[in-house]
């Protein structure tokens, strides 16, 4: 049994080791408890990792290795021992990957995409000039240069929308005006639909 512990600590140390210079700690994972908010400690940890199924049988072998030499323990204690140890080895490197994992963002481009975005003028739009809306998106208070849709003016403090982005500036519409333009070719398209079906 000796020989058993010292081939799992031999083989799961030598492909840590091997992981670790190769760059080859899979993020892949399968959660537990996602969907169960009562599952505590056990709350979204990766549980099928190679890095964690690696600790768990080192951890193991190594437990189970001087568990077998450090006193006269029975075999079945030793093993749970070992068992244990192995537990203890995946919940850590499943704790830290956990974590590691959850810092990470997966960046849609449609949530930064200005086109549509609600604003308010901050600072006035002249005539043919620029001025500056604030928004939010994706959570963060932003503020871009703007300038009025066909060189319009815009006061101060109007609630706006933004049509075009382009060269750090943003294209900009009164929300009021916004709607009626996409009424008015609603109400075309549905006048020009019951012409054809006429």
């Amino acid at each position: 049994m000796e020989t058993f512990f010292l081939a799992c600590l031999g083989f799961g140390a030598l492909f840590t080791l091997a992981s670790l210079v190769l760059g080859s700690v899979h993020a892949g994972h399968i959660h537990i408890g996602h969907h169960d908010h009562g599952a505590g400690l056990f709350k979204d940890l990766p549980a099928v990792n190679f890095s964690s199924v690696l600790a768990a049988i080192t951890w193991f072998g190594a437990a189970g290795y001087l568990l077998s030499q450090l006193g006269d323990l029975a075999m079945p204690a030793v093993v749970l021992g070992a068992l244990i140890a192995g537990a203890i080895g995946w919940y850590l490197i499943a704790r830290f990957l956990g974590v590691v994992l959850a810092g990470q963002t997966h960046m849609d481009p449609a949530d930064y995409r200005l086109e549509g975005t609600v604003g308010q003028v901050t600072v006035r739009i002249p005539a043919g000039g620029t001025g500056e809306v604030v928004f939010s998106k994706v959570g963060l208070r932003r503020s871009e240069a703007a300038r009025g849709l066909n060189g319009a003016a815009i006061p101060r403090g109007t609630e706006v929308v933004i049509t075009q982005y382009a060269d750090g500036f943003a294209t900009v519409q009164p929300w009021s005006d916004y709607i009626e333009a996409h009424d008015h070719v609603a109400a075309m398209r549905r006048d020009q639909k019951g012409s054809s079906e006429a």
